[in-house]
């Protein structure tokens, strides 16, 4: 849940620590200092502040050249089974496909937190790798290794300034099994004050470790880049974009503040919160543990009690979609997860998930940039007014800071495909190319497919868009023609794409693009002049955030209407099966 520890593009500065209240006089059990993190320098952003002190100073010394050599050989044995079937994999794609990227996975794995980092974020960059590679990959988000208790406990009481021994003292109670863990850090459950709180802990020698992998990872991307039969692989964009999305992935009072400011920005919405941290240093973070299942496991479960109806068995239950009540059924046809979930349940899922995406984007210009399905919780419950519920993003690690130009270019891309005009989504994704060196034809040749494959999946708003669908396909032709675009753009699209997945699996009726419609064609005409250019934020009239909240609120309504009409056949359907 809390375990999952990702990567961020902040670099770290740390203030020296100024004098707190007495802590005795609330019976503070931490030492009374505090330290201070500015990572943003926005005027709304809220000042970061943690109580305690910081653990020991990493060690500084520099890295000795024999410390690299060792760890090269190292890795060399590791990935003996890779580069020693590479002209293999090169020239076969069945080996390539069904072997060789499995090698190199397993040898990934092996290799420590960068590379186990480096193949998350490779996992997701579609328009650099082949969809089987990035597959196979994916497997990297799960079953990372966790440290020893030993190591949890001395960080903890190092960081607090306790004796050795003294945890119990201050916890009522603390699990000394992690409940996740992921490349950097893991997470253990504790309880302080009478509060559930989850405590999320750095693995030993971490930042070390990857400050050697990333020099070694830089020499190796330019050999590879010298290698014209390696070029299919990208390693050296790869490498480039990675270390800088990574640099301060290893402090985790970064991803702490991240938290204290996405929490401001999300201030005003009450079913949609984070993590609440109360203490956090570079080697650990303590924040509120938040209730709810993670939104997959709720699914999952409404997708088994389907299967279990669809057996036949005379004795199964068939979940109400519109009053949640569970009663009992024959023996009816063939139905789905989503059949059997509650309205109420699949409205509140898919339209806060995309309004808290289409905020970030919009108004935030800062983005949760890991929102799959296994960062999302649903904390609900059913009464007799009706479905009350609230969604927990988890894990804030990695979050992407646009600045307007990439916020605006990439609602041009959004709009674009509502429009159905593929040549013009094409001039916005070029525009997030880095050091576009395509010629005038390959511009071209980009702009012709790209209008191809509008004509053939994406013919604008009413026509039931596959987001997804489409989008996946940019992606191919992106890599396709060579296009190089930001990490940003990437983060971006990913995210919409789990979405969509989501949206796909708890409503497939609802669309996205055309749920977005009120919201894009008014910041289009807010934030562009007629001739296509963007308007700077502070040259933008000071009614324009009242005005997209209007438009907001147009949506919801929308959405309403939407999901009244959905509740009527669900019903109806519902009902015939139990007859």
């Amino acid at each position: 849940m809390h375990g999952v520890q990702v990567d961020s593009d902040y670099i770290l500065e740390e203030k020296p620590l100024v004098p707190q209240k007495v802590a005795e006089e609330s019976h503070d059990p931490f030492p009374p200092n505090r330290m201070n993190l500015d990572i943003f320098s926005t005027e709304s952003s809220p000042p970061s502040c943690y109580e305690g002190i910081s653990p020991q100073a990493e060690e500084k010394r520099a890295i000795k050249n024999w410390e690299l050599v060792m760890r090269v050989l190292k890795l060399s044995i590791t990935f003996a089974p890779c580069y020693l079937t590479v002209g293999l994999a090169v020239f076969s794609t069945t080996f390539r496909e069904n072997t060789w990227f499995s090698w190199l996975t397993s040898s990934i794995a092996s290799s420590g937190a960068a590379w186990i980092k480096w193949g998350q974020w490779s996992s997701t960059r579609s328009d650099m790798f082949p969809e089987a590679l990035c597959d196979k990959l994916s497997i990297l988000h799960a079953n990372a290794p966790a440290h020893s208790w030993d190591h949890s406990e001395t960080i903890l009481e190092s960081s607090l300034g306790l004796a050795k021994g003294s945890l119990e003292l201050v916890f009522d109670d603390f699990e000394k099994e992690p409940i996740a863990s992921g490349s950097i850090a893991q997470v253990h459950r504790a309880v302080l004050e009478g509060k559930p709180i989850a405590v999320k802990i750095r693995h030993p020698n971490v930042a070390r470790l990857i400050e050697m992998d990333f020099r070694i990872m830089a020499g190796l991307a330019r050999i590879f880049d010298y290698i014209p039969a390696m070029s299919w692989l990208h390693i050296r964009e790869s490498v480039e974009q990675f270390s800088h999305t990574m640099s301060a992935q290893s402090y985790l009072n970064v991803e702490a503040h991240h938290l204290e400011v996405l929490n401001h920005n999300f201030r005003n919405w009450p079913r949609v919160q984070f993590p609440r941290p109360f203490y956090a240093n570079a080697a650990c973070i303590m924040e509120s543990f938040e209730p709810g299942s993670i939104v997959t496991s709720i699914i999952d479960q409404y997708n088994d009690l389907a299967d279990y109806i669809n057996i036949g068995n005379f004795q199964g239950y068939l979940q109400c979609a519109k009053g949640g009540k569970l009663k009992k059924t024959g023996t009816p046809g063939f139905i789905e997860g989503h059949d059997v979930m509650p309205v109420a349940m699949r409205s509140f899922i898919v339209t806060t998930g995309l309004g808290l995406y289409l905020k970030m984007l919009l108004l935030d210009n800062l983005l949760h940039a890991d929102l799959h399905a296994g960062n999302i919780l649903l904390d609900f419950h059913t009464k007799k007014s009706g479905f009350d519920g609230k969604v927990t993003l988890v894990d804030a690690g990695m979050v992407a800071q646009l600045t307007e130009d990439e916020s605006s270019t990439f609602v041009g891309l959004l709009s674009s495909m509502g429009e159905g005009d593929g040549r013009m989504a094409a001039k916005f994704a070029l525009q997030f190319s880095l050091e576009n060196n395509l010629s005038t034809e390959q511009e071209e040749s980009f702009c012709k497919d790209m209008a191809t494959l509008f004509d053939e999946r994406c013919r604008g708003y009413g026509t039931h868009v596959d987001v997804g669908h489409v989008l996946r396909g940019v992606l191919t032709l992106i890599r396709k023609h060579q296009v190089r675009i930001d990490a940003n753009f990437a983060t971006l699209t990913i995210n919409i794409l789990c979405l969509e997945s989501l949206a796909s699996q708890v409503c497939p009726s609802y669309n996205l693009l055309d749920s977005a419609r009120p919201l894009l064609q008014s910041y289009r005409r807010i934030c562009y002049t007629k001739y296509g250019e963007p308007i700077p934020r502070h040259k933008r009239s000071k009614l324009a955030n009242f005005w997209l909240s209007l438009k907001y609120l147009n949506k919801q309504k929308a959405d309403r209407k939407f999901f009244r009409r959905l509740q009527k056949p669900i019903s109806w359907r519902v009902a015939k099966q139990l007859h």
